[in-house]
């Protein structure tokens, strides 16, 4: 049985192996044959099409042996690779999960449940990470290189995004983000979960709707942005509300918001 089990794994090795090959082949080509800077004008729906397209055509052109899974599996990984953070998307997608670290192309680490676990995912190679950093830290108007190699992002739905690239970081970019689940908490989850009283959640829910004013500190991942983000939703919907933030985070309901964003220094 295990020499069986063993042999499994070896195949599925190798056919990933094979896959990654394929990938990077028809990628490059669809680099050479794509002007990207014209494409990301478009929706992401009619960019997935024209790659769908071309790296069909490619893959048929250069006479690649794929199973229709195979070849579908490639095409994903091409899209995420150009439109999204890559072999990350998976793990954007599980709402499982609190945190994804990555130290360097070959360990992806996640947290769940509170608990640390390495992951079978990795990326081509540094410089595929690096892209994706550059990428998202472009995406909120920021930048990450040599001269300035740590940068706090964030990700479109507000999960907060920290980048350390090198020389700083010595075996390849340190990315790490820290997700926010979909479902959005309420007093009543916190009054569950026996993390407040129903009296102190009455308190809270009061201060936040005569505008009191409030601090709210604690350490790193200790819920201060959840816990702000529960006392806004009890803020009157006809105020008008301004939020001032280091990174984009707070996911308020209401229909009158501003939000601005801090600029990191010029270096």
């Amino acid at each position: 049985m295990e020499d069986a089990a063993a042999q499994d794994q070896g195949k599925t090795g190798k056919t990933n192996e094979r896959i990654a090959e394929v990938k990077v082949m028809v990628l490059n080509d669809l680099l050479e044959a794509v002007d990207l800077a014209e494409i990301s004008k478009l929706e992401a729906e009619q960019v997935r099409e024209e790659i769908t397209d071309m790296a069909a055509e490619i893959i048929s052109m250069r006479g690649l042996a794929l199973s229709m899974q195979e070849q579908e599996q490639v095409v994903i990984d091409i899209c995420n690779d150009i439109l999204g953070l890559g072999p990350l998307e998976p793990l954007i997608e599980r709402d499982d999960i609190a945190d994804i670290m990555v130290n360097g192309a070959e360990r992806v680490y996640i947290e769940t449940d509170g608990k640390i676990e390495l992951t079978d995912i990795k990326f081509r190679d540094n410089a595929q990470l690096m892209n994706i950093c550059q990428r998202i830290v472009t995406a909120v108007g920021r930048r990450v290189d040599e001269a300035s190699p740590i940068c706090d992002a964030r990700l479109l739905d507000g999960s907060r995004v920290n980048v350390i690239a090198p020389p700083l970081a010595i075996d390849g970019a340190a990315l790490t983000i820290r997700k926010f689940k979909k479902e959005k908490l309420k007093l009543d989850n916190l009054i569950k979960f026996q993390s407040v009283t129903d009296e102190l959640a009455r308190v809270l829910e009061v201060i936040s709707a005569i505008r009191l004013n409030v601090l709210i500190s604690g350490g790193t991942g200790s819920g201060k942005t959840t816990l702000l983000n529960i006392m806004t939703g009890h803020i009157d919907p006809g105020e008008r509300i301004i939020t001032c933030e280091d990174s984009a985070e707070l996911q308020l309901q209401q229909p009158h918001v501003v939000r601005l964003e801090t600029r990191p220094p010029e270096p």
